[in-house]
C-alpha cells in the first residue's frame, strides 16, 4: 500500500563509498567513479521514508517509482536511468517527474544521481469506504431565501461550478448523473501517460467514484430529489485513474490533468477536485510529487483540493499513533474525517492524527456512515450491496471517509457559487511541531479561505463521557482530560485528533461566504478577510428567521424527476415504479391542484410510456389515491384538483409517480441503465382559506431533501383580499454593513475622559496666549 508524504524515519545512508556498484547488464564500467553521482549524502536524503521502508523489507524483484529531477529537461536523466537498467514507463508534464521501474539496487543507484531530488514508491492506494444532508444543514442552505435590496440572488445549489471526481470513474448513465448535461466530461486513461478517452460509463469495475459523484452533485432524479447531492446544481467531470487497482502514478496523472485544464480561462469552471483515496499513515512532506502538484492546483489556479483522511482509526482512538493519510495533511488541501450519519460522534474507522501534533489532525468532519448515493451497476460494490439484501437499483448505502469527503467537496461548490472571490488566505495551517520557523516561513503552508470558513463555523462534537479505550461504546471524541494545549486551534477554537475543528455546517458556510462577497463587492477599497465576514455575519444577524407576506391565497411548489425502473425487477410486462416527494399541508388548506407533464413518446430514447401520480394522504407508506392512466393518455399531461378536509391538514402528504410502457433495447450498446426512463415535471398549487381582512400564517417544518418547499403564487379568482404570511429563514444581504470602529479613549464606565484632557489643554494654551499678548502690549506702552 502506498504511503508517501513525509514520515520522519531516520534515512539510512544510501551509499557508503564513492565507488559506484553498477547493476549487472549496465553499460557502465564496474568500479568507475561516475561524475553524475553524488559523493556524499544530501540532507534529508532523496528517498521517501516509505520507499526506504519498502526497500528494507520484503518486496517484488522489480518495483515502480516516481522520480522527481531537479528541473527540465529530463531526457538525459531518463537516459541515465535506462543506462543502469531501469525501464522508463512515462514522463509527466507539469513537474519534472518520470515513472520508472527497476530493482532495489537500480533504485538505490538512481537515488544517488546528482539530479535526483525525490523518489516515491508507486504502490497501491486505498479507496476509503465503509440523513447526511440534513446533518450538515445543506438543505437549510438550499431552502433559505436570499434577499438583497433591490435584487434577489439565485438559489445556492452549486450552479455554474464544476467538481472533478478523481476516482474509479463515473457511471454517467445513472439518472442522477446525466451524461453531457451534469457530467460534462467523463475520461479514462488505461495507464499513466496514455491518452485520455471519453465514454459515458468510466466506472465499470468498482462503483466507488459513482457513489462519490452522487453525494457531491447528484440531481436526485431517480428519487424525485430525495437523494440529491450536496450541490445538486453543480456540474461534474469524471477522471477514472484505475478501476480497482489505483496507484500513486495514476492519481498524479489525474491531478496533472486537473492542473492543465483548470488554468485560465478555465473553460469548465473547475473549482474543486474531490479525492476519496490515499495511502497509509504519514506526515505531510513538501517534497512529494502529490504535495507539489496539489499546491500548484490551488495556488496557481484557485482550485480547492479535498482528500479523505483514511479508514485506519479503529484501535487508535486515543491518538497514540498517526493513522491519517498524508494527502489530507497537505496544508492547502482539506482533510476530511468521518462522523456518524447523524453527526453524534466520530466513526470508529475514521483515521486519527497523532495526539500533540495538530498539523496531523483532520481539518473538518462530515457524515461517513451508511451514506445513500448513486448505484453503479454490474460493479464490485453493487454486487456486495445486492448480496446484503438491498433491493434498490438506483441507490446503495456504504461507509467510509470516502463518503464523508464528497460532502465537503459539494459544500465547497456551494461556497464558490456564493462567493466567487474566495481564494488562498494569509492564514497558515495549524502547527505544533519542532520547527515553527520553517513552517510559518513556507508560503505553501497557508490554507484556502474555504477551509478557514469551514473550520471557524464547524460544530465541535462534544464527548459522551465514555473513555476512548471503550471503542464499542465511546463516540470517538476525546474527553476533557485527554486534551492538551495542542487541542486549541485558530481563534481559540477547540480541535482534536479525531474531528479537527468539527462537523461542517453548510448554513453558516454559505452565509459567511455570501457576506464576504458582499463586503468585497461594495467596499472594494478595503481588504476584507474571513474573520471580518464572520463577525459581521453574526453581529448583523445576516441569517435569521423571516417571513414573506403576500396578498394571495395560493402557495406553489414543483419539481422535476425521471421515472425509471430496472426491467429485471418486474414479473410482468409493465414496468411500475414508485417515486415519492413530500409536501406539507398546513392548516387553512382547502384545495390542491396537481399538474404533471411528460413525453408519451421519445424517439431519441426509443421509449413509449404513460405516467400518473399517486397520493398518500397520511404518509403511512400506503397510497390512498391514484389518478387513472387513461383519460389524458394522448397528451402527456395529467391534472387533478382535490378538495382538502380539515382533518387532512397539519401533516405531510406523499406524492408519488407510477408508470408503464416499454423501451426498444440496443443489445450491443445498452448495458446498465437500459430500462424504461421518462422525464417529468410536477407542478402543485395549494389554495388557502384566506378571508378579506385576515392574515394566515404558514409555518412549515424544517427543510429536508424529501420535502418540496412552498412559495407564494398568483392569487386565485376566489381570493377575497387577505394575506398569506409564509415563515422561513433567509440570508438578508442588505444587513451586510461594516461594523463601526471601536471608540478610542473610552474608559470602562464609558465617560469620554479624553475630552476633559483636550479641554484642559485648550484652556492652558488659551491662557498662555492671552498672557503673552498682554505682556506684549505692556512692553509697547
Amino acid at each position: 500500500m502506498f504511503s508517501s508524504l513525509s514520515r520522519r524515519f531516520t534515512l539510512l545512508a544510501l551509499l557508503t563509498t564513492m565507488v559506484l556498484v553498477i547493476p549487472q547488464g549496465s553499460a557502465l564500467d564496474v568500479g568507475r567513479i561516475d561524475p553524475r553521482l553524488r559523493t556524499h549524502d544530501i540532507p534529508g536524503g532523496s528517498v521517501d521514508p516509505y520507499l526506504e521502508k519498502v526497500l528494507e523489507g520484503d518486496h517484488e524483484e522489480r518495483m515502480r517509482v516516481l522520480v522527481r529531477f531537479s528541473g527540465w529537461p529530463i531526457e538525459d536523466d531518463i537516459g541515465f536511468a535506462r543506462e543502469i537498467g531501469m525501464d522508463h514507463l512515462c514522463t509527466m508534464k507539469v513537474l519534472p517527474v518520470a515513472w520508472l521501474e527497476g530493482t532495489e539496487e537500480q533504485i538505490r543507484t538512481l537515488s544517488n544521481y546528482r539530479r535526483t531530488e525525490w523518489m516515491e514508491y508507486d504502490g497501491d492506494l486505498d479507496l476509503f469506504m465503509e440523513r447526511s444532508l440534513t446533518t450538515i444543514n445543506a438543505t437549510v442552505a438550499w431552502n433559505s431565501w436570499i434577499e438583497r435590496t433591490p435584487n434577489r440572488y439565485e438559489t445556492i445549489d452549486g450552479s455554474g461550478i464544476t467538481v472533478v471526481v478523481l476516482d474509479t470513474g463515473i457511471d454517467a448513465g445513472h439518472p442522477d448523473l446525466d451524461y453531457g448535461e451534469k457530467t460534462l466530461v467523463n475520461l479514462k486513461a488505461d495507464i499513466p501517460g496514455a491518452p485520455w478517452y471519453e465514454l459515458e460509463n468510466s466506472d465499470t469495475s468498482y462503483g466507488h467514484g459513482t457513489h462519490c459523484a452522487g453525494t457531491i452533485a447528484g440531481n436526485g432524479d431517480a428519487s424525485a430529489g430525495a437523494r440529491s447531492g450536496v450541490a445538486p446544481g453543480a456540474n461534474l467531470i469524471g477522471l477514472c485513474v484505475g478501476d480497482v487497482g489505483i496507484t500513486l502514478t495514476n492519481t498524479y496523472y489525474g491531478l496533472e490533468w486537473v492542473y492543465e485544464n483548470s488554468r485560465p480561462p478555465n473553460p469548465y469552471n473547475i473549482k474543486v477536485v474531490s479525492n476519496s483515496w490515499g495511502g497509509g499513515a504519514a506526515e505531510y512532506d513538501p517534497q512529494d510529487a502529490t504535495s507539489l502538484i496539489c499546491q500548484k492546483i490551488t495556488f496557481e489556479n484557485n482550485v480547492l483540493v479535498v482528500f479523505a483522511m483514511g479508514n485506519a482509526g479503529s484501535g487508535d482512538h486515543d491518538g497514540s499513533e498517526l493513522t491519517a493519510s498524508p494527502t489530507g495533511l497537505i496544508p492547502s488541501n482539506i482533510g476530511v474525517a468521518a462522523t456518524e450519519r447523524d453527526g453524534s460522534g466520530i466513526a470508529y474507522f475514521s483515521s486519527r492524527g497523532e495526539k500533540g501534533k495538530n498539523h496531523t489532525y483532520p481539518d473538518v468532519a462530515a457524515p461517513g456512515v451508511k451514506i445513500w448515493s448513486a448505484h453503479a451497476r454490474l460493479t464490485e460494490i453493487s454486487a456486495m450491496s445486492k448480496l446484503r439484501g438491498n433491493p434498490n437499483p438506483y441507490y446503495l448505502a456504504i461507509s467510509g471517509t470516502s463518503m464523508a469527503t464528497p460532502h465537503v467537496s459539494g459544500l465547497a461548490a456551494l461556497m464558490f457559487q456564493a462567493a466567487p472571490s474566495l481564494r488562498i488566505s494569509d492564514r497558515w495551517e495549524d502547527y505544533s511541531g519542532d520547527d515553527p520557523e520553517a513552517w510559518y516561513s513556507n508560503t505553501f503552508n497557508r490554507i484556502h479561505e474555504i477551509e478557514w470558513i469551514m473550520e471557524q463555523s464547524a460544530r465541535y462534537i462534544q464527548p459522551d463521557g465514555i473513555p476512548l479505550s471503550d471503542e464499542s461504546g465511546d463516540n470517538g471524541v476525546p474527553e476533557p482530560g485527554d486534551r492538551g494545549p495542542t487541542e486549541v486551534g485558530w481563534d481559540g477554537k477547540p480541535i482534536d485528533w479525531a474531528q479537527g475543528y468539527g462537523l461542517v455546517d453548510a448554513e453558516k458556510c454559505v452565509g459567511i461566504a455570501l457576506t464576504l462577497q458582499e463586503l468585497r463587492d461594495r467596499w472594494p477599497q478595503t481588504e476584507w478577510n474571513v474573520n471580518d465576514a464572520i463577525r459581521i455575519y453574526e453581529e448583523r444577524e445576516v441569517f435569521h428567521r423571516s417571513a414573506i407576506t403576500a396578498e394571495t391565497d395560493i402557495l406553489e411548489t414543483g419539481w422535476e424527476g425521471e421515472f425509471a425502473r430496472y426491467a429485471q425487477d418486474q414479473d410482468g410486462p409493465l414496468l411500475v415504479q414508485n417515486q415519492s416527494r413530500l409536501i406539507w399541508i398546513p392548516e387553512h388548506s382547502v384545495e390542491l391542484s396537481i399538474l404533471m407533464n411528460y413525453d408519451l413518446v421519445n424517439i431519441q430514447d426509443r421509449t413509449v410510456g404513460d405516467l400518473t401520480f399517486v397520493i398518500d394522504f397520511d404518509n403511512d407508506g400506503v397510497f390512498d389515491y391514484q389518478h387513472p392512466f387513461l383519460g389524458s393518455r394522448l397528451t402527456g399531461t395529467k391534472s387533478e384538483t382535490l378538495p382538502i378536509d380539515s382533518e387532512d391538514t397539519g401533516r405531510y402528504w406523499a406524492i408519488g409517480v407510477y408508470g408503464q410502457g416499454f423501451k426498444v433495447i440496443r443489445p450491443l450498446k445498452d448495458r446498465e441503465f437500459m430500462e424504461l426512463r421518462i422525464e417529468y415535471t410536477m407542478g402543485l398549487r395549494l389554495r388557502m382559506d384566506v378571508g378579506s381582512q385576515e392574515d394566515v400564517v404558514v409555518s412549515p417544518p424544517p427543510p429536508s431533501s424529501q420535502v418540496s418547499a412552498w412559495m407564494p403564487g398568483e392569487s386565485s379568482p376566489d381570493h377575497a383580499g387577505g394575506r398569506l404570511i409564509l415563515e422561513g429563514v433567509e440570508y438578508d444581504i442588505s444587513r451586510v454593513q461594516p461594523l463601526p470602529e471601536p471608540e478610542k479613549g473610552m474608559e470602562k464606565g464609558g465617560f469620554p475622559w479624553w475630552w476633559i484632557l483636550l479641554l484642559a489643554a485648550a484652556v492652558l494654551f488659551g491662557g498662555a496666549f492671552y498672557l503673552r499678548k498682554r505682556k506684549g502690549r505692556r512692553s509697547r506702552e
